[in-house]
């Protein structure tokens, strides 16, 4: 196919739509369309060139994986070497084996499986972990296997038939898994769903390879709306679109029509120089952009960059993509297979034994698990066991602790009181809702579904318990959001026998910045400010509740001295990330509310033992 320079300018354009939205996507909110104008462009291209060389008996799998390989590889690869090796001092310990996995699954190309299963509850964020672009270049790769098949084994003839009917069934099949199961998370980073936009562009590449003619005035209009049309895109559709599906058509077939409109203003504008540089860097400055942007967000734990630190990633984006690209992918082009087999081998060895070894060295500046993680009571976390702490030598009282990643976070403060105070009590918790019947999954949001559909299946077994009970202790880190959190809680006060007790607990308070990122130490050593936040409309609901059933009983955790100076108390770190705080943090908590949670407890404590 001949080399057309309006599509590497439309190129251009799909980076820095991407790029914008990456810096902040408050000034583009659906700027992240960019990817999927590369889709239709690599399904348009592909497409092109495997019929061409079909028509002309020359195609071969070989060959088109090969060339395949050696576009992307080379500059792929040193960009993974070159992250893995500064991320493994910019990580916390805490992350290293997602930061490993996210390695791994990039240079197998099937990142997005592993990013399309959400962000680990407690460790990092998908937002600021350095390997999240290469989700698409994973999908891309992916399609590559699937489009030979597709286009070589199918008569010609029947190729558009095909692709649209392809098109067709997967979106309707994305449609579904948004609107009905609430799967936007997951498609968004799903082959299927994706496989329609790639195919868009080979639709248009089958049947109107030769471009659409409405004569010079008509063309320029065609063009123009096409491109208007994507741009509004960019603007109106943001990340709480269900997205891709059939929403996703309409930018990618303004796309396509960009690509097959006849001599227009549009076309000559993105093959001038300008757009031209920009669509030859485009992929190298798609690499290099994200690491840097996603390395200062997770040292700083903020999304938002300052402008000092926009300008350095315009800069080093720029300079990194422009040497990558003189380097290596043009170095690359040159070169014989051989040579990119011994360089792919040479490469890929040197990246194992940095996976491997990096961790060791970066060990020097690791900080006790006790301080950046959860450690006390997981045997009872997310299992259908129950453990019991406390003083065991009194194991027959009946008192129970359910709820979230916030009940576990309060084990320790519990054990800590019981084995003081002589009682004990069993645990059944669960990561990011509590395991209650009743609560819906139509108010859950996307990148939650996963805790919800995981806490559901101890539903049955937390209820199993509740029944064997007489006190009843629940923490989460919100009874209010779902609302029907707070109706199950409610069900399950409303339904206690008369010997039971129901006590709710308002939580310890939150902080606006994940401690272990800014201090990097369990000793105090930085001087950032830290705002405590209270969730006063969680605390009067639980008042509420409290106060309209006899048998249920309110006690806030927040009330505690401890947190005047979180996340840190008396210069040592109680907080593991924002929200939850750390064992020490929970012993400290016990320590400081003894003597007040016992002069509240134990009337309720003698009854269940009565």
């Amino acid at each position: 196919m001949q080399f057309r320079n309006d599509i590497q300018g439309i190129r251009g354009l799909a980076f820095l739509l991407v790029f914008i939205f990456h810096l902040n996507y408050n000034w583009l909110p659906g700027g992240f369309i960019g990817v999927d104008i590369f889709f239709v462009i690599s399904g348009f291209l592909m497409t092109s060139i495997i019929i061409g060389q079909k028509d002309n008996a020359v195609f071969s799998f070989y060959d088109f994986y090969v060339k395949r390989l050696k576009r992307i590889l080379p500059a792929y690869l040193i960009f993974i070497i070159a992250v893995a090796s500064v991320g493994f001092f910019i990580y916390l310990d805490r992350d290293f084996w997602m930061f490993q996995k996210s390695v791994g699954t990039s240079v197998l190309f099937i990142s997005n499986i592993l990013f399309s299963r959400g962000d680990s509850y407690f460790g990092s964020r998908l937002d600021d972990n350095p390997f999240l672009h290469t989700w698409s270049l994973s999908i891309e790769m992916q399609f590559y296997l699937l489009l030979p098949l597709i286009l070589i084994f199918i008569k010609k003839k029947y190729l558009p038939a095909v692709i649209l009917l392809i098109i067709a069934v997967l979106t309707a099949y994305t449609d579904i898994s948004m609107y009905v199961r609430n799967e936007t998370s997951s498609k968004y980073f799903s082959l299927p769903a994706r496989i329609p936009e790639f195919m868009v562009g080979a639709f248009y590449s089958l049947v109107l390879r030769n471009k659409v003619n409405f004569g010079k005035m008509g063309n320029h209009i065609f063009a123009f709306l096409s491109l208007a049309i994507l741009l509004l895109s960019a603007f109106l559709i943001d990340k709480n679109s269900f997205f891709p599906g059939s929403l996703a058509l309409i930018p990618t077939i303004a796309t396509a029509n960009l690509l097959v409109a006849n001599n227009n203003f549009i076309s000559d504008f993105f093959a001038k120089k300008g757009p031209l540089f920009i669509g030859e860097l485009s992929y190298s400055l798609y690499l290099w952009h994200w690491p840097i942007i996603a390395f200062i967000r997770y040292y700083n734990d903020d999304y938002h960059l300052n402008t000092q630190e926009i300008i350095f990633t315009c800069i080093l984006t720029f300079t990194l993509a422009w040497l990558s690209y003189r380097l290596i992918e043009n170095y690359f082009r040159k070169k014989d297979n051989s040579t990119f087999y011994r360089y792919s081998i040479s490469g890929g060895v040197l990246l194992v034994l940095l996976t491997f070894l990096l961790p060791k060295v970066a060990e020097i500046n690791k900080i006790p698990e006790i301080y950046t993680s959860p450690s006390f009571g997981l045997g009872s976390s997310n299992q259908k066991k129950t453990e019991v702490f406390g003083n065991k030598d009194f194991k027959n009282d009946k008192i129970l602790l359910i709820g979230d990643s916030h009940a576990l976070a309060i084990k320790a403060f519990l054990n800590y009181i019981g084995q003081r105070n002589h009682f004990s009590f069993s645990t059944v918790t669960t990561e990011g809702l509590p395991a209650l019947k009743g609560i819906k999954r139509s108010e859950i949001a996307s990148y939650g579904m996963k805790f919800y559909d995981s806490s559901q299946q101890f539903a049955e077994f937390t209820e199993q318990n509740i029944h064997k009970n007489k006190i009843i202790l629940i923490n989460c880190s919100s009874f209010i959001s779902p609302m029907s959190t707070y109706q199950s809680v409610e069900k399950i006060a409303t339904s206690l026998k008369p010997d039971q007790k129901l006590i709710v607990f308002s939580t310890f308070p939150s902080v606006d910045l994940d401690p272990v990122k800014i201090n990097r130490d369990y000793i105090k050593r930085t001087s950032r400010t830290f705002k405590v936040k209270i969730r006063e409309d969680n605390r009067a609901a639980l008042k509420k509740l409290a106060a309209a059933h006899k048998n249920v009983y309110f006690y806030d955790l927040s009330k505690s001295k401890v947190f005047k100076n979180a996340p840190f108390y008396r210069d040592t770190l109680m907080y593991y990330n924002r929200t939850h705080i750390n064992d020490y943090g929970s012993v400290s908590l016990a320590k400081d509310l003894e003597k007040d949670f016992m002069s509240f407890f134990s009337p309720i404590l003698a009854k269940e033992r009565q």
